[in-house]
């Protein structure tokens, strides 16, 4: 056996959803017993040392005597969490000379939580941390928890050893050929919906307007009394989005692998994200932020659906703090030591009754509001964030005819329909962004833009129609140009080459003025 006093081995920590790699390196110093661990660590890598000893001894090795000195290189980088606990108990065991990696052997990414009794314990962001180390391009094999394997093997072109144990880990970094056995997949990626368009009888121009934000990720606000289907159309929106492809499942299952509270990952996510918060919601848990920076639910719902219900009850404060991820579909977040940039390009869909009690959209005289507190219930939705909602559709209580019909089963295939219309038009919109240049897949409501008479092929008198119409409402410029990618998107569900007047006469239908509810 080596008698050296010294060992490095190589790991890699999650700052922000990204990989950092770290460096372990242990010492055994003469003097006292003594056990430290230098490099920015949290609690959390300051328990290790307990978890540690109690794994070496109970796995059947000594814990060394004298002053045990770790260091996660490097220092400067603030460390956190259980995934070095692994490479530290290798890493302490190869330098007391107890196991040694034979120098032919190719060098591990070494990850892991150790339980007290030896057992590897599974970690967030595997996925994470491997791609990392493809990026930099010095790993080809990585040694990790069993129950990740099936998370780490989403990446094929780095070997991945997963290991229940820490004799078994000791085994395999030592060289030892063993035949590993691999977790069962209990997980699927089936869409279970609980609503389906078939399932709703009235509401079309609700529906209508639904279909369109699926298609182009158009933001979308349903106003209407309570009881009108506000909440279970926004439930249809699982079952008519398309599935998520290859290289957006990747991005979808990293957040979800960094983000993991015990969930096991074992393969790549498929069906988009939806989300639907109480209106208690904290700023920190849907934008992001805390101490350390953890991501909110904007980034949870990235190439999905934010659902916030009961809009008006939403602070304002927490509302205006949506500005900016629906403009860039990011979200920057900056303090004295950290930053964060990450992705946040969902579509939002909201609902909310028109005044507090509900009924002012009712042609009953049902409303028992007055003007002004109408106004001071809308007003809780700033005027930034009704200039980002590009789609606004008034509901009303359903008539006693569909109420009838909504008690009765219903055969025909409206959901199937709505789901090929928006495959086709995505597939417009893909073939749009090649025809253009563009490398990403764009629709038409992030589309990187400024021509847009050319690049949407906009009629002359579609234009003339939308001026009018602006010049008649006062129509910010950023409301005129989303209004100009709706009715593209519109088209494209026609499968119509141009933008017509029609195509503009609809889309104005959705664009909600606000005085003449009160």
């Amino acid at each position: 056996m080596s008698t050296k006093k010294y060992s490095a081995i190589s790991s890699c920590g999650i700052s922000s959803m990204q990989g950092v790699p770290v460096e372990v390196e242990v010492t055994i110093l003469p003097g006292l017993p003594g056990f430290e661990i230098t490099g920015l660590g949290d609690s959390a890598i300051r328990e290790a040392r307990n978890r540690v000893r109690a794994a070496i001894v109970n796995s059947g090795y000594r814990f060394p005597e004298g002053k045990i000195l770790a260091s996660y290189a490097p220092a400067w980088i603030q460390k956190r969490g259980t995934g070095f606990d692994l490479p530290l108990a290798l890493g302490i065991l190869e330098a007391s000379g107890q196991i040694a990696r034979p120098k032919n052997l190719k060098t591990l990414l070494i990850v892991g939580e150790l339980a007290l009794n030896g057992e590897v314990l599974g970690i967030p962001g595997v996925l994470n941390r491997m791609i990392t180390a493809r990026q930099k391009g010095q790993f080809r094999e990585c040694l990790g928890p069993a129950v990740n394997a099936g998370e780490a093997e989403l990446l094929s072109r780095i070997k991945y050893y997963g290991v229940p144990d820490l004799r078994t880990a000791i085994a395999v970094y030592s060289g030892v050929r063993i035949k590993l056995e691999k977790p069962q997949k209990n997980h699927s990626n089936d869409i279970i919906t609980t609503s389906r368009l078939d399932n709703f009888t009235g509401q079309k121009q609700a529906k209508r307007a639904l279909i369109i934000a699926a298609a182009g990720y158009h933001t979308l606000l349903m106003l209407g009394s309570p009881g009108c289907g506000k909440t279970s159309l926004a439930g249809c929106l699982p079952g008519l989005l398309p599935e998520l492809s290859e290289e957006e499942s990747l991005v979808v299952t990293m957040i979800q692998s960094a983000l993991a509270q015990g969930e096991i990952i074992d393969n790549l996510t498929t069906i988009r994200p939806f989300f639907a918060p109480h209106h208690s919601v904290t700023k920190a848990a849907l934008i992001g932020g805390g101490s350390p920076l953890h991501p909110g639910l904007c980034t949870r719902a990235h190439l999905g659906v934010l659902f916030l219900d009961e809009l008006t009850e939403f602070p304002k404060a927490v509302l205006d703090l949506l500005r900016e991820p629906l403009e860039s579909g990011r979200i920057r977040i900056a303090r004295a030591r950290e930053f964060a940039n990450w992705p946040a390009e969902f579509l939002m869909v909201a609902a909310a009754n028109p005044c507090r009690c509900g009924y002012a959209l009712e042609p009953n005289d049902k409303c028992r509001c007055t003007p002004d507190q109408i106004r001071l219930h809308l007003r809780k939705i700033s005027g930034p964030l009704w200039d980002r909602l590009n789609l606004c559709v008034t509901m009303q209580s359903l008539s006693g005819n569909d109420l009838l019909n909504s008690a009765s089963a219903r055969s025909d295939n409206e959901q199937e329909l709505a789901v090929k219309q928006i495959q086709i038009c995505r597939e417009i919109q893909r073939q749009r962004s090649r025809d253009l240049g563009f490398k990403k897949n764009y629709l038409n409501s992030n589309m990187p833009i400024s021509n847009y008479k050319k690049d949407f092929q906009i009629e002359e008198g579609a234009l003339d129609l939308l001026s009018r119409f602006a010049a008649a409402k006062t129509v910010t410029a950023r409301s005129f140009h989303n209004m100009l990618r709706g009715a593209r998107t519109i088209a494209d569900l026609e499968e119509s080459y141009s933008v017509r007047p029609e195509h503009i006469a609809e889309i104005m239908q959705y664009r909600l003025d606000v005085s003449s509810l009160v």
